[in-house]
């Protein structure tokens, strides 16, 4: 009876689980290691929270951005902490957009300074070569660790207390698809073209949520040439490096490479979960492209009202902060 664990759903010809012990001159992925990602997302959950209350609000009360008239900074943080980061007010949607922003820019420096010694960052190619047998350093398995527990934290924040926009569906998608890449891929040590796929996607989301944040403080035109250099980072890392460098490579190069006869077409052939692999990378293709659109109508309806808008935003779910609220009645 053949088992979740069977080999030959998750490794080439010849290759056992038994190969895949580490040393001390090499050291593979296991999956039992995965644990750790639902922890590290715990901990960044905590972490975002703090930091909302600690760093964010402050700052929002330096600049003059959230009143204190009402309810001091001290019981504004307070209220924060108390389930107030699952609230619908203003500071609540740039405190996400603001959380993200630091995160992402926090990986990709990071993920430049794990990656700039590793092969694939010059050759993608490399991700398959002398595959399985490949080694995993220090840097590397914390980067795809941490990687994959922000992710889980995303799922769980989005699903519950984040703001909740038109596009929530295809944001659970995007992230239960990552998630589950980055899992099967840390399982059977496809970590090489893994960490081109998030080195390669964080840099886009840097600006998407800079953007946010111009967006919120109404700096338009910081916020029109930030878009115009958005979307050339976006389109030059997600629709054409990604697609025409990963996915070729995955795709036309991969298969020779992990194994001499394996063909991506010969469904029922070992290893079956590089299949599966490959399928949710190309489900990224199909996510971009839908984003891309999204994109480009925030910047086609831009040109007609005369400032750049998120057009996912639903304003019916929002709260208004206390001194708009004063100012309407």
């Amino acid at each position: 009876m053949v088992g979740l664990w069977d080999e030959e759903f998750w490794l080439p010809e010849g290759v056992t689980w038994a190969d895949f012990k580490s040393n001390s001159t090499i050291r593979y992925p296991h999956p039992q290691e995965l644990q750790y990602t639902v922890l590290i997302g715990a901990v960044l959950l905590v972490a975002r929270i703090l930091v909302e209350s600690f760093v964010y609000l402050p700052i929002g009360v330096i600049f003059g951005w959230i009143d204190t008239n009402k309810e001091s900074l001290f019981q504004q943080i307070l209220g924060h902490l108390f389930f107030g980061f699952a609230g619908k007010k203003k500071f609540k949607r740039v405190a996400e957009s603001a959380w993200r922003f630091t995160y992402y820019i926090i990986a990709f420096t990071c993920g430049y300074f794990v990656l700039r010694n590793e092969p694939q960052l010059y050759d993608v190619d490399s991700c398959w070569k002398n595959y399985p047998y490949q080694h995993v350093s220090d840097g590397v398995w914390w980067y795809y660790i941490i990687e994959t527990g922000f992710y889980w934290s995303l799922l769980f924040s989005t699903i519950v207390f984040d703001v909740r926009r038109s596009d929530f569906l295809e944001m659970c998608l995007h992230h239960i698809i990552t998630i589950g890449l980055l899992s099967l891929s840390f399982s059977i040590n496809f970590i090489r073209v893994g960490t081109l796929v998030l080195f390669s996607h964080d840099i886009g989301d840097v600006f998407i949520e800079l953007g946010k944040l111009f967006r919120y403080a109404k700096w338009e035109t910081a916020l029109t040439i930030l878009y115009i250099v958005f979307m050339i980072i976006w389109i030059g890392s997600r629709l054409v490096y990604y697609p025409f460098w990963v996915i070729h490579s995955v795709i036309f190069n991969a298969p020779s490479l992990i194994q001499e006869d394996f063909r991506w077409e010969n469904l029922t052939q070992r290893p079956i979960v590089a299949r599966v692999c490959a399928t949710m990378l190309c489900l990224l293709v199909v996510l971009h492209i839908f984003w891309t659109y999204v994109l480009l109508k925030i910047g086609y309806e831009s040109t007609k009202s005369g400032s750049l808008d998120d057009i996912r935003e639903d304003s019916g779910t929002e709260s208004e902060d206390d001194d708009t609220k004063k100012k309407k009645e």
